[in-house]
């Protein structure tokens, strides 16, 4: 993209559409408990343009006020995380990388809020943090959970709630088109549980059906991505590794979709890259390896 170029993008739904012209000011992959709980993805790189740049081509968003001076938009019909602005910046504007039409425009220059770095992901280690935002855990997977080990998440303002009980059935991050829209963010880790080990507190959620196969649900009020529902298994359960409140207890155990994965990704990790489907066809060790 030529640096004076356009941005477009908008929701999975297609409702709510931005563009946006300009210079980017700004890219950057954010590692805060606000991100990663509003979005549901692991971490969040946001794009930032002028806000006299920018507008709303479609149908107007939701917002949601996360902090005292922070402010997010998504689509209140598809959940898609779309934008974040802050009062001390009233001139700027964030676009979530996800919410991009063109992912390839994307990619980040560096790094904010290691402090919060979720301790199993290693996202392109020779992206540097901005002085005081180093991480301060290095980068370790967790033990296996225990059969009675508990973990407990939910959305960003806290109104639906969650737990699950034991190691889930499987795991992973996955890559593709859908997950990146739909939670803004870079990536979104998963895990499957049986309904049995799973609970929760009959919180406020909608439901956006992205494909045939089930449901993406989010919170109505925040716009957080918290879980998934299968049609053909209706039996299991779907949760979203950046709603935990602890993401670091458990470590995905493959990507999926890495194909489809920017070209300028890198994962410094060890862990099976799926061209598509995880288990399906052969892994290709050379995916997610960044632009050379």
């Amino acid at each position: 993209m030529p640096r004076d170029g356009e941005l477009t993008g908008g929701c999975g739904c297609g409702r709510v559409r931005w563009r946006a012209k300009g210079p980017v000011l700004h890219r950057v992959h954010c590692h805060c408990v606000l991100c990663r709980k509003g979005s549901g993805a692991i971490l969040v790189p946001w794009l930032t343009v002028e806000r006299a740049e920018f507008a709303w081509t479609g149908e107007r968003p939701a917002f949601y006020r996360s902090s005292a001076k922070g402010e997010r938009s998504f689509c209140p019909v598809c959940g898609t995380k779309l934008t974040f602005t802050h009062d001390d910046s009233p001139d700027h504007i964030d676009l979530a990388l996800g919410s991009l039409d063109d992912v390839e425009a994307g990619y980040p220059l560096d790094q904010i809020h290691g402090e919060s770095r979720v301790a199993w992901l290693a996202v392109d280690p020779n992206l540097p943090f901005r002085s005081g935002h180093a991480p301060t855990r290095p980068t370790a997977n967790p033990q296996p959970l225990t059969r009675d080990e508990r973990l407990e998440g939910g959305c960003l303002c806290g109104a639906f709630r969650y737990a699950v009980t034991g190691p889930p059935l499987e795991s992973g991050l996955c890559h593709c088109s859908m997950c990146r829209r739909a939670t803004g963010g870079l990536a979104m880790g998963w895990a499957i549980w049986p309904r049995d080990r799973y609970r929760d507190n009959d919180g406020p959620t909608a439901a956006w059906a992205a494909s045939a196969y089930g449901d993406r649900l989010f919170c109505p009020t925040c716009g957080a991505s918290v879980i998934c529902s299968s049609t053909a298994q209706p039996e299991l359960i779907e949760v979203l590794l950046g709603g935990l409140d602890d993401p670091h207890a458990l470590a995905p155990e493959a990507h999926g979709f890495a194909a489809d994965a920017p070209s300028w990704l890198a994962m410094d990790d060890r862990r099976p890259r799926w061209p598509g489907p995880p288990n399906e066809g052969l892994p290709d060790d050379t995916l997610l390896r960044g632009r050379g």
